[in-house]
């Protein structure tokens, strides 16, 4: 059975399937040297929302140091962007054998950027997941679905409410954003240039927190059951 439940961090809300744990997605297939990564392949981009969310607590300022530090780490004026493992020898080896019909299950569900097999976060880590606090992580990270997990769970029209309101919780977040970079500009600092000016500038921000909903959990067997 597959289940799909809030889970809940210091009121940030993740999305947990029982299903990772033991994971056969095609968005969790590994071809790089890296397993058991799930799908953990994307390299996180961390807004301003983000930030000001860490500069709250000891721990939060651990973590963002973390990633600053992280070497593969790149300071934007408004965002971080940590990107991770890319096994570029293997990635040109695929291109130029051509998955056969055997390897076609890598293939599967369009997915047209087959770099995502070759990809790993640099913050997860083999056998134990994200390193990262789920208060810490990304929107993307923590509202993450993969298809198949929806072909499963398609016939419960409370998947769509997960969906609905991961969005109206990621537009709040753009919201904020759109403000915090307001007053950085007003500043005139930046964080590519200013880096700890505005580490000191955001952690004086009040941080204003959306009201997620504690959703009823989705489970196949019910999906089951309407469909008997």
């Amino acid at each position: 059975m597959v289940r799909l439940y809030v889970n809940f961090q210091d009121n940030v809300p993740q999305y947990h399937c029982t299903a990772c744990s033991a994971c056969t997605s095609t968005f969790g297939k590994s071809l790089c040297k890296i397993k058991n990564r799930g799908c953990c392949f994307y390299f996180p981009k961390f807004n301003l929302i983000d930030i000001l969310r860490m500069t709250k607590t000891k721990e939060g300022l651990n973590t963002l140091s973390k990633i600053v530090h992280n070497k593969g780490t790149e300071i934007y004026h408004y965002y971080i962007h940590s990107k991770g493992y890319f096994d570029h020898e293997g990635y040109n080896k695929y291109l130029e054998t051509k998955p056969s019909s055997s390897n076609q299950d890598y293939c599967e569900e369009n997915i047209q950027d087959k770099t995502m097999f070759f990809r790993s976060c640099p913050f997860v880590q083999e056998n134990v997941g994200c390193t990262l606090p789920i208060k810490y992580r990304t929107n993307v990270c923590n509202f993450f679905i993969c298809n198949e997990v929806k072909k499963i769970l398609d016939t419960l029209p409370l998947l769509k409410e997960y969906e609905e309101e991961a969005a109206k919780y990621s537009r709040f977040n753009d919201w904020q954003n759109v403000g915090l970079e307001s007053i950085l500009k007003d500043l005139n600092i930046n964080l590519k240039d200013n880096l700890y000016e505005c580490i000191k500038i955001l952690r004086d921000i009040p941080l204003e927190e959306c009201e997620f909903p504690k959703l009823p959990s989705l489970d196949s067997y019910n999906t089951l059951k309407e469909n008997a």
